[in-house]
């Protein structure tokens, strides 16, 4: 029988629960010798609910575990793991919480819950890596499975508009040879030429979200393969840099498709062929396009030449990772966790509540609301979630006194 996402997520965070407990044992034993299980189980004073013996509820529960980690990190795991990891604790902590009191995932959520997990396993290398990678896998055929189904219910184009699309992206086509050219033109119709021509099909923002994951994916299986001794820490800080906003405004510069991109009369006057967000955002959904079009071999010989190109050049250490001002949401993280920031002594990374609060079926709006250690910071609004997304990132930049730097 095949499994919810909610299950996923189960099986993920037993499969980390299992690593991390051998982890934690291995650890906390080399500074604390037999004494480690009461000096853990202090730690869990607050939290225990049971009068359950203090090893079984760090063998069986995930959260016991993170608590630990999270509570030892200054004296023990620090010296152990990447500081990028810590953040990515409360993280996990917060992925179990939503999975133990809600009953369903969306695919995307589940996606990005299963990415977290599988970055710690990695990170304490973990035997249980392959299994949740598998995990991963599947989970990103079902969101391409989600985006087909999607667009089964819409009508056809007729012969004569395809092959009409066809002329028109001949020269783009003998670049990324595309077997559905529609595809290809949804990958680059942005929601602004959506709203104005409501009759055109789709815009491109689901396509958008499978190549951020598939990005995020291959940037990491090329780095592996090419250097599979080079740190936890310092791949994260790679992949981050060759997937980043400007970065992915670069390729998609290469393959010119500032030129070929959809936009709204308002968009395309006020520059936005050649603005970075907008860049970045066609080259993941032409991403997402093609996978579908063609399966992931197709988009890895695609993408690897990009990545070669331009991977030694980018820097492996979080001091030198740049603060990319068109990256809104990934500058506001980066202010957050900087450890000269007062409010957020736990290292959390912002978290984002977004919810459709009006609009129509052809123009939503959304609202999004980022809180950085439980404290609200910024709000915005937009016709995509994540628009809104990165307006209150924004919001929450300029009440931090960033945005005039």
């Amino acid at each position: 029988m095949m499994m919810n996402n909610r299950e996923r997520i189960g099986k993920a965070l037993d499969s980390l629960r299992q690593g991390l407990y051998v982890y934690a044992e291995q650890t906390m034993q080399t500074k604390y010798g037999n004494e480690w299980i009461t000096k853990a189980a202090i730690h869990l004073r607050d939290h225990q609910t049971s009068k359950r013996p203090a090893n079984d509820i760090i063998r069986e529960d995930i959260s016991a575990l993170l608590i630990i980690l999270i509570k030892e990190w200054d004296k023990t795991f620090k010296y152990k793991l990447n500081q990028s990891d810590r953040p990515l604790l409360s993280e996990l902590m917060e992925v179990r919480n939503q999975w133990a009191h809600q009953s369903t995932f969306s695919t995307d959520d589940t996606y990005r819950a299963i990415d977290s997990i599988i970055r710690l396993l990695r990170s304490i290398s973990a035997t249980q890596l392959p299994d949740v990678e598998k995990q991963r896998q599947d989970v990103l055929r079902l969101l391409s499975q989600e985006q087909a189904r999607h667009e089964a219910r819409h009508k056809p184009v007729s012969d004569a508009e395809e092959n009409r699309i066809k002329q028109k992206l001949d020269e783009l086509l003998t670049r990324i040879p595309f077997q559905n050219a529609c595809l290809l033109n949804q990958a680059l119709t942005h929601t602004s030429y959506k709203y104005e021509n409501p009759n055109t099909g789709e815009d491109n923002e689901q396509l958008e979200f499978i190549g951020d994951a598939l990005l995020t994916f291959l940037s990491g299986d090329f780095l592996y393969k090419r250097n599979p001794d080079l740190k936890e820490g310092k791949m994260t800080v790679l992949r981050s840099n060759l997937v980043d906003t400007p970065q992915l405004a670069r390729f998609a510069s290469e393959l010119d498709l500032g030129k070929w991109m959809r936009l709204g009369k308002g968009e395309d006057i006020s520059g936005g062929r050649s603005k970075p967000s907008l860049l970045s955002n066609v080259f993941e959904a032409v991403i997402g396009a093609y996978y579908l079009d063609s399966e992931i071999e197709a988009v890895r010989d695609l993408i690897n030449p990009f990545f070669e190109k331009v991977v030694n050049d980018l820097p492996t250490t979080e001091e030198l990772i740049p603060q990319v001002k068109d990256d809104l949401k990934g500058w506001l993280q980066q202010v957050a966790l900087d450890p000269t920031f007062p409010g957020n002594p736990r290292r959390q990374p912002p978290e984002y509540k977004t919810i459709r609060s009006g609009g129509t079926d052809n123009d939503p709006e959304f609202t999004s609301v980022v809180y950085i250690a439980g404290v609200e910071y910024g709000r915005g609004k937009d016709r995509s979630k994540k628009e809104a997304e990165k307006r209150a990132a924004e919001a929450a930049l300029r009440k931090l006194g960033k945005m005039g730097e």
